[in-house]
């Protein structure tokens, strides 16, 4: 081993671990990892910069910007319910149908974007079906991620790969180079949702009596003079009535054990659990104030946000965000994904998927709504632009696409084209269109791609290969796909699914040369996989229907796990069908 591949496979050693737990946000790892190969004399400054500035960058810009603009105009709303029918009275063929919409629509929108709008539409077919909205929302969710997968457009992560295989001489991914195995998982996906989805999510129609209890977000209730009454108890404040629950109280000596016969003083705090709406009713009659809530005005309305990965808010306590987002609106209530911690939430450091309850004006509700590291979930607003501006945006797209499709220009050219057309027809301005894109997700992907080529160059990639090779290569090629196709699934559960790829691909394609085959379908395998893995709600589809409905971890394993283990099995069995090894 020489130093330069010590040096590398400590760096590569580091950012898994830095990428999966999340302690330093993911774009800073990969500007990180970038100062350091330089620093060190591996790379030079050009090459370092070489994977910002790749076409994959600019066509997942332009998509970002694109994509964001047809879900603001409500034109999705209108495809959607068109591709997904009327509703019908069987919840399978309801089922069947919102699946196949969302998919379709996700071929060429981001899936985050196709799984936002596709929710209200599932919502009113579960109320006219008499079915939970939880038998639709996973399914739907799990189809946007299948049909994202079918092309290069459909989600970042074949775009970051793209980006990865060509700087490391490949040829770059095609638009629809991975349609037939795309389409071939998402047909499966369909069939086996539509077979034993009800069972797996466990959501049979039927009425409200017997369903889960509405999702409860974790509060602070500040006990003033008023409220304390010269040392009233604690039973006496009637959260019991109001379906309150007291978890712990904090007073001026410490935490203490919840009693129904607690005396209360003035500046005591009580953590208590709760859905939004009693939490909403507990400062309606100006008894109780939720602690953060400040001086909100009298016309303040609740509202509903999930934290998507790559936000900026990932690490930030509750307190400091509280001061950060303006005087006009707050955040009251906290709901954690799998975790039953009793906190102040003030002190509590938010983590991706954290359903925010927030209260303010109808203004600032409309600025958070704008801000695109975090998803507003309720209430719903309506679309700003007209939908003839919807139309002309979706025009524009397609015709970027059927561009770059047809080889007349290259597709990176062909979007920013249309982007540039809707800018200099007013539709937006470039202010506009610089706060529709994710930066982060763009250096994230810069920076690893770059890391990925220091990785082939100093040989780390091939000595880790090796080390795969000791262990699979006796039981043939079909183990060390599968290998490939389960280590990048593995590690999309503690980081991103592009992240993933990034970090294995270089790995992948070391594998090649000493197998003597071609390195695509591997680069193609680790691709796939990395955004078919469905066993947590971790992707933005999945969070957004978490944060939406009443479903418990165990929902997303028990539906998601043989999901992903068909998806696996396909990719591993047609990939070397249809690029040869």
């Amino acid at each position: 081993m020489t130093p330069e591949i010590a040096f590398v496979l400590v760096l590569f050693v580091a950012a898994a671990i830095l990428l999966a737990t999340e302690r330093i946000p993911p774009d800073a790892v990969a500007l990180l990892l970038l100062v350091l190969l330089v620093a060190s004399g591996i790379m030079d400054v050009a090459s370092a910069l070489q994977g910002l500035a790749s076409e994959a960058i600019l066509i997942l810009a332009c998509i970002m910007v694109l994509s964001r603009r047809l879900s603001d105009s409500g034109i999705m709303n209108r495809l959607t319910a068109r591709l997904a029918g009327r509703s019908e009275r069987a919840p399978r063929s309801i089922m069947v149908r919102l699946m196949l919409a969302s998919a379709g629509l996700s071929t060429v929108v981001s899936n985050t974007s196709t799984t936002a709008v596709m929710m209200p539409l599932a919502q009113d077919a579960a109320r006219r079906a008499n079915c939970r909205p939880g038998l639709f929302l996973m399914p739907m969710a799990f189809a946007s991620i299948l049909g994202g997968s079918a092309t290069l457009i459909g989600t970042s992560t074949n775009l970051a790969a793209s980006s990865v295989v060509t700087r490391l001489g490949l040829e770059p991914f095609g638009l629809f180079e991975f349609f037939w195995v795309g389409l071939a998982v998402t047909l499966a996906g369909v069939t086996l949702m539509a077979l034993v989805g009800d069972r797996l999510i466990a959501a049979e129609p039927g009425d409200a009596a017997d369903a889960p209890p509405e999702p409860l977000f974790m509060a602070t209730i500040a006990i003033d003079e008023a409220a304390a009454g010269g040392g009233k108890p604690l039973s006496e404040l009637g959260l019991a009535d109001l379906g309150v629950t007291p978890l712990a109280i904090d007073t001026s000596k410490g935490r203490v054990a919840v009693h129904p016969r607690r005396k209360l003083h003035a500046g005591d705090r009580v953590i208590v659990h709760a859905d939004a709406e009693a939490l909403a009713h507990l400062t309606g009659g100006g008894r109780l104030s939720l602690f953060g809530i400040g001086d909100a005005p009298p016309g303040r309305q609740f509202a509903q946000a999930v934290l998507l990965p790559g936000s900026h808010w990932i690490g930030v306590s509750v307190a400091r965000m509280r001061q950060e987002i303006g005087d006009d609106i707050t955040v009251v209530g906290l709901r954690r994904l799998g975790t039953e911690q009793v906190a102040r939430i003030g002190r509590m450091r938010l983590r991706v998927g954290d359903i925010l309850l927030m209260a303010g004006t109808a203004q600032a509700v409309e600025r958070i709504r704008a801000d695109i590291d975090i998803h507003l979930l309720s209430p719903d607003a309506p679309p700003r632009p007209t939908r003839r501006e919807g139309w002309f945006t979706l025009g524009a797209m397609l015709s970027a696409i059927l561009l770059g499709a047809t080889g007349v220009l290259p597709l990176g050219i062909a979007l920013l084209a249309a982007v540039l057309g809707l800018v200099l027809t007013d539709r937006f301005s470039t202010q506009d269109v610089f706060g529709m894109i994710s930066w982060r997700v763009l250096i994230l992907i810069g920076g690893m791609s770059s890391f990925g080529a220091a990785m082939l160059e100093t040989g780390t990639a091939e000595w880790l290969a090796h080390l795969i090779l000791d262990w699979v290569a006796p039981f043939g090629m079909t183990a060390v796909l599968l290998s490939l196709s389960l280590l990048t699934v593995v590690l999309t559960q503690p980081m991103s699914n592009a992240a993933a790829a990034l970090t294995i691909l270089p790995i992948a394609l070391a594998l090649a040369p000493t197998l003597g085959v071609d390195p695509r379908p591997l680069a193609v395998v680790v691709t796939l996989s990395a955004s078919l893995s469905f066993i947590a709600p971790l992707e933005p589809a999945l969070l957004l229907v978490y944060g939406q409905s009443r479903y418990r971890l165990l929902d997303f394993v028990r539906a998601g796990l043989p999901l992903t283990a068909l998806s696996v099995l396909i990719v591993v069995g047609l990939v070397p069908r249809i690029w040869p090894l």
